[in-house]
Formats: C-alpha cells, structure tokens, sequence
C-alpha cells in the first residue's frame, strides 16, 4: 500500500468514526427526552446552536433551554423515542448532517399518546464531546390514541 493510499485509508476511517459518533449523538437526544430534563438536553447543544421547529426558532444555549422548559411543562407524558431511517453525510471541517425519523410513544394524564416526524442536525464532531450546531424537528403527528390519527396531520 502506497502512503498516498494509506493517508486515504486514514481519512475514510476518520470521516466513518465522525459519523458514528454524530449518529450517536442523534440517539443520545432520543434518550435525554425519555428522561426529560432542560439542563441535560440543552448540553447537547453547542453555545451558539440554532434549534428550528415550524413554530419557532430558538438561537444560543439560554433561548434552547427555555423552548425546553416549555416544552416538558407543556406535555408531562412519560415517552419513549425511537429514531430509523438515519441519513448521513460528512460535510466537512469536522461536521455531520445527520437526518432522520422519529416515533415516540407515551403515557401521562390518563392517556396513551404517540406521533412521529423528522429530525435534521448538523452535528459537530470536533471538540471534546459532539454538540448539535443546527437542530431542525418537525412533529408530524401528535395524537393520543382515543382520538387517533386519521385525521390531517399535525405539523409543528
């Protein structure tokens, strides 16, 4: 094998270690919102990440860890994430697009809730530890299972 060859080698191993480990992070956030909790959700986030859902945008640490707060104020289920169909691409300078699905399904107040939708990161494998720098979530239904989903979709 040639030292241009190996040096290649090297790289490819290289760019595959950053996307398992981005992929990993995606999985991470998964478990952190089965045990919802602001602070540890929002230290998966870089300090100047940028969360984007349909109904708002959030910029920097302070303004992600409130759109949490709100969020598990707003809904006290107990859920369980899943995450498939993951898509990966390295984009260099030590960055990985990983998009993906979720499904969660829950229990809380006296009903059974699920739903579905998309996540669309970019994750930076560069630093000590992964950090999301974009995070875009669109929930693509959110029902309980008294009033089902047969209806139109609920995007937000």
């Amino acid at each position: 094998m040639s030292d241009g060859e190996l040096a290649e080698l090297r790289e490819h191993v290289r760019r595959l270690q950053a996307i398992e480990i981005a992929r990993d992070h995606v999985h991470a956030y998964a478990r952190t919102l089965d045990d919802p909790d602001p602070e540890t959700v929002t230290a998966l986030f870089a300090p100047d990440a940028v969360l984007t859902t349909p109904s708002r945008t959030a910029r920097g640490v302070a303004e992600i860890r409130k759109f949490f707060e709100s969020a598990f104020a707003a809904d006290p289920s107990v859920k369980r994430h899943f995450i498939a169909n993951v898509r990966t691409a390295w984009r260099g300078d030590s960055r990985v697009r990983v998009q993906s699905q979720f499904f969660f399904t829950g229990t809380g107040a006296g009903r059974l809730v699920l739903g579905w939708g998309s996540y669309d990161d970019l994750v930076d494998v560069g630093s000590d530890r992964p950090r999301f720098v974009e995070k875009v979530v669109v929930v693509e239904m959110s029902t309980d299972l008294v009033r089902g989903w047969s209806g139109e979709p609920v995007v937000r």
